[in-house]
C-alpha cells in the first residue's frame, strides 16, 4: 500500500514495515519512520527570505529535512519548535 510518493507499507516476514521507492526498509511500521532516515536540521531561513524573515523567535524553531539513507531521497520536510521530537504524520491503520 502506498502512503505517499516515496514510501509505501510492505510485509516482511509476517510483520508491516516502511520501506522507501528505492527499495530501501526504513523501519517497522509501528514506529514514526522519521525515526530511522536522515535529519538536516537547517535554520528557518533556508525555507527562503518570505519565512520568517525578521528572525522572530530565532533558534526556538527547526527546519528539518528527512532522507532515505540509501538514496538520499527527500521524503519530508518540517518546521516544528527545536527541542520537539519529530512529527510523526504518516501512520498506517494497522490491523
Amino acid at each position: 500500500m502506498k502512503l505517499n510518493e516515496y514510501l509505501a507499507l510492505h510485509d516482511r516476514d509476517g510483520e508491516p514495515v516502511i520501506q522507501c521507492r528505492c527499495g530501501h526498509v526504513i523501519g517497522p511500521a509501528t514506529e514514526n519512520y522519521k525515526l530511522h532516515v536522515l535529519c538536516n536540521t537547517v535554520p528557518l531561513s533556508k525555507a527562503g527570505p518570505w519565512v520568517n524573515p525578521h528572525n522572530v523567535g530565532e533558534g526556538r524553531f527547526a527546519l528539518r529535512e528527512y532522507c532515505c539513507p540509501r538514496c538520499l531521497t527527500l521524503l519530508d520536510v518540517e518546521v516544528a519548535l527545536a527541542d520537539e521530537p519529530p512529527r510523526w504524520d504518516v501512520q498506517p491503520a494497522l490491523g
